[in-house]
């Protein structure tokens, strides 16, 4: 019995998220309401009350999943080379096409962004610390860290916003040989001092 309880909710909170992300696609979360999505997934408004105060926690609930699970494949995938970290990554985005595109699209009003930014800038100043054996975190590499996830991240944003139609082959190979680039610039940048 348990089980199935706990089967029938997932498949509910299931079909919120995908309802809300369907609407999403054509309407700021602002001007959807409980009875719209209810309506449109086809479970009760007391359902949906039962697990969400309103339409916001639904999308804040949503945004805390996908940023969990983003920082779950950094954490796994970081050390790989950049291809293959980059590959990992945008097959995630192509995965959750219709999810990403409400999370990273211009309607987009909530702190993902942020919250993404601050998720990468960690795991690049680790990762770079790391791989090129650098004895501190100082402002230059906090910088130079900023304009690389920036970077990365508008590139992602620009490619959701265009749905996916630039080759994901492409794009991670971009990445990548910005990844390299910037490592040989510090690696000179190291041996000169």
């Amino acid at each position: 019995m348990d089980t199935n309880e706990d089967r029938r909710v997932r498949k509910t909170k299931r079909a919120l998220r995908n309802g809300l992300v369907e609407l999403m696609v054509n309407k700021d979360l602002r001007n959807i309401t409980v009875r719209e999505l209810t309506d449109n997934v086809d479970i009760h408004r007391a359902t949906f009350y039962a697990h969400y105060k309103d339409i916001y926690d639904l999308y804040d609930q949503v945004e805390d999943a996908v940023v969990e699970e983003l920082n779950d494949l950094i954490m796994q995938n970081y050390s790989q080379p950049p291809s293959h970290f980059y590959r990992i990554l945008f097959e995630y985005i192509i995965e959750n096409k219709q999810l990403c595109q409400m999370l990273f699209g211009t309607k987009r009003e909530s702190s993902f962004m942020v919250r993404l930014n601050v998720l990468f800038e960690q795991k690049c100043i680790e990762t770079w610390r790391k791989d090129w054996k650098l004895s501190e975190v100082n402002e230059e590499l906090k910088y130079h860290v900023g304009y690389h996830v920036q970077g990365c991240l508008a590139i992602i944003n620009r490619w959701v916003e265009s749905n996916f139609t630039y080759p994901m082959d492409e794009l991670v190979k971009i990445i990548a040989d910005i990844d390299r680039n910037m490592e040989d610039y510090f690696m000179k940048k190291k041996n000169k001092i």
